[in-house]
């Protein structure tokens, strides 16, 4: 077992409450594991002394030193290039026998588990399968209805619900029970919790889109409450009076795999009723945050007053490769913050302090006691191992109080792009404000009846929860009107680079024939091209023009691919006189010309002799069109044969008699 220890190089400072001393609080990093083995860690007492351990995927560790290791089910790391079957561990005593056992919910989507404690350390413990299919990436075991025992919190094939225990017979299947209809995602979705939003004794669901209210009787239906906290979805949410007033707001991170950490404010509706006002407290850039904090990934959350001033705070940090390399920052930091809710005459803060900068978190953060010293401890697992943040604090002068608290962020100006001009000295239409196409030529019918004005529409074909984040008013979106199908191209007036930076923003397909490019004017010459990645969401992409210095250039926007994500979103093609930053962009280094021509319709052979490969490697075409159209991934078995999956209407659904997808196998015969 590896143990490493960290000492936090911020101090947390609280003043104590009721105390004139101030109070330094600091944690320090213990590594139960490097290997992954789960995406949750919880904690109970299991090994029945009275003291909290600490569970994590296959095993559990002894507290209060965690040093000694025990086996739950034969351990096997996970491919941290995938995702592990154990998502969250929660400790509770299910058959009555005064020994913690341990539910696993697993990957979204897969049965719910419990292992039953076998009262000794040695052997691996009883499996029980409870339920069948537990969905939503936020699940949780807590005392929902009342009844001081605590029920699972979950979707189910779309619905919303919870799941009960028979508790005569709480090792046999489980039953959901449903309080919506199939309004949500199938196995994933995001952003689930529990809390009593309107005051009335009774514990809610909240989700990304409203919440449920419970009913004064089980037999009554549950109401769907209607409000869009976050169209994303974030991680575990919160019902707690943040402002103090005597009604409970609400808690959540805007979108678990990007950026965005929010409270909203519980106020009267017209008419009556509730309704919500959004607060800020972390967003995509630092100039969202007071202090100047931004880290992405937020997919777990926690809830805890963390330094004993009787006000909860939110505990949430980085998911370390939550969706791989596919989110922004992806390789930042694996943080760990607590933010201490401060409630002043000018308002509501949450203050910042960083309690790691390498452990993250996964799907699960547990947060208490854990070493017995009266001071809450962080226990989280994922890609990054299994750590517990141990919890110090000391008493400190002022000066030292004062000296550790967190600056105020004072962001430097806002570097402004500009747009290009045309021949006739006029900024040219590259961020389409005019509402119109002027300044581009059309060519087919892929960009027909745009721009586009104001963000997707939720009730457009797959509309729900998209966001294209344009610039302005109008932009330009391939899918919104005539979906995938048809083709086309459009094309910028040519204009001179007048400045050494250019940026842009580009969504849609990830395929080669759906994508951006720049080219001179002189020759047609590409120099820079750039695909989407299959999401409607606008990606900020830095062009360094430098070496195109005072030429003429254009820019060309390309669909020709008539398949699923066959599109191309693009916004806001502006000049800058220094490289400018964004969160989550492309910083893409000089361009170098592309070859021309683009092979379109060579034979495969000698498209493959044009490729440039690194030395020793050679290039031969193992199959082509039109034994191969439309791959989408491939894999090669044990005996060498390579199986291709081709797909002709993904994501769209087709009827039986009209689906075209195919697996193909290929073997080589030579």
């Amino acid at each position: 077992m590896t143990r490493v220890f960290f000492l936090a190089a911020n101090l947390c400072f609280t003043l104590a409450f009721h105390a004139v001393e101030a109070v330094s609080h600091s944690f320090e990093r213990q590594t139960l594991s490097t290997e992954y083995f789960c995406e949750g860690a919880g904690f109970g007492d299991v090994s029945h002394d009275g003291k909290p351990d600490i569970v994590a995927g296959p095993y559990w560790y002894a507290g209060p030193d965690f040093k000694a290791r025990h086996e739950i089910y034969p351990p096997k790391a996970q491919n941290r290039n995938r995702y592990a079957d154990n998502f969250f561990s929660f400790v509770y005593d299910f058959n009555g026998d005064g020994w913690g056992d341990v539910l696993r919910i697993g990957f979204p989507g897969t049965p719910a588990l419990v292992f039953e404690n076998p009262k000794t350390a040695k052997g691996h413990w009883a499996r029980h399968q409870v339920f069948d299919w537990v969905s939503n990436e936020s699940p949780t075991l807590t005392n929902l209805v009342g009844d001081a025992r605590p029920e699972l919190i979950c979707t189910k094939r779309g619905q919303f619900g919870y799941v009960t225990v028979d508790w005569e017979n709480p090792l046999k299947e489980w039953t959901f029970r449903a309080v919506s209809g199939a309004i949500a995602s199938q196995k994933f979705g995001h952003g689930l919790g529990v809390g009593d939003v309107n005051r009335d004794g009774r514990r809610d669901i909240l989700h990304k889109d409203g919440w449920f209210e419970q009913p004064a009787s089980g037999k009554e239906p549950w109401k769907a409450r209607k409000f869009a906290f976050t169209p994303r979805g974030g991680a575990q949410m919160f019902a707690y009076d943040v402002d103090g007033d005597g009604d409970n707001d609400i808690i959540t991170s805007l979108a678990a795999h990007e950026f965005g950490l929010a409270w909203f404010e519980q106020v009267k509706a017209e008419g009556g009723g509730i309704t919500f006002k959004k607060h800020l407290i972390m967003g995509v850039t630092r100039r969202e945050n007071k202090y100047g904090v931004v880290f992405s990934e937020l997919h777990a959350t926690g809830l805890h007053d963390m330094d004993g001033d009787g006000l909860k705070d939110i505990v949430t940090g980085k998911t370390y490769w939550s969706h791989h390399k596919q989110s922004p920052q992806w390789d930042a930091g694996a943080v760990v913050y607590w933010f201490k809710l401060v409630r002043a005459k000018d308002g509501i803060d949450f203050v910042p302090w960083q309690a790691d900068t390498d452990s993250g978190l996964g799907r699960q953060v547990s947060i208490g006691d854990v070493t017995g010293d009266g001071l809450p401890d962080i226990v989280s697992a994922g890609m990054k191992g299994t750590h517990v943040l141990r919890h110090h604090a000391r008493k400190v002068s002022a000066a030292e109080y004062a000296k550790a608290q967190p600056k105020k962020h004072v962001p430097a100006p806002l570097l402004k792009g500009v747009l290009p001009k045309g021949k006739n000295g006029q900024a040219l239409n590259l961020d389409f404000e005019e509402g119109t196409l002027e300044d581009w030529t059309v060519k087919g019918k892929a960009f027909a009846d745009q721009p586009i004005k104001g963000e997707i529409s939720p009730n457009r074909k797959f509309g729900e929860g998209k966001t294209a984040k344009p610039q302005g008013k109008f932009w330009l979106g391939g899918f919104e009107k005539l979906f995938d199908t048809p083709t086309g191209t459009l094309t910028s007036a040519a204009f001179q680079v007048t400045h050494p930076f250019a940026a842009f923003r580009i969504g849609g397909g990830s395929h080669a024939e759906t994508r951006v490019e720049l080219a001179g004017a002189d020759t047609g010459a590409v120099f820079f091209k750039i695909s989407g990645r299959d999401s409607e969401t606008m990606r900020p992409t830095v062009i360094d023009l430098r070496a195109q210095a005072g030429k003429q250039i254009f820019i060309r926007v390309i669909d020709e691919h008539t398949g699923g994500w066959g599109h191309v979103n693009f916004d806001d093609f502006r000049f800058y006189a220094k490289r400018p930053r964004f969160a989550n962009a492309v910083q893409s280094p000089a361009p170098q010309a592309f070859e021309q021509p683009l092979l379109e319709g060579a034979t495969a052979e000698a498209a493959a002799k044009a490729m440039k490969l690194p030395p020793g490697f050679r290039a031969i075409a193992a199959a082509a069109e039109p034994d191969v159209m439309q791959p989408i991934a491939f894999t090669l078995d044990h005996r060498g044969r390579m199986w291709v999956a081709e797909a002709y209407s993904y994501p769209h659904r087709q009827p039986d008699d009209k689906a075209r997808d195919r697996i193909l196998i290929l073997e080589d015969t030579n």
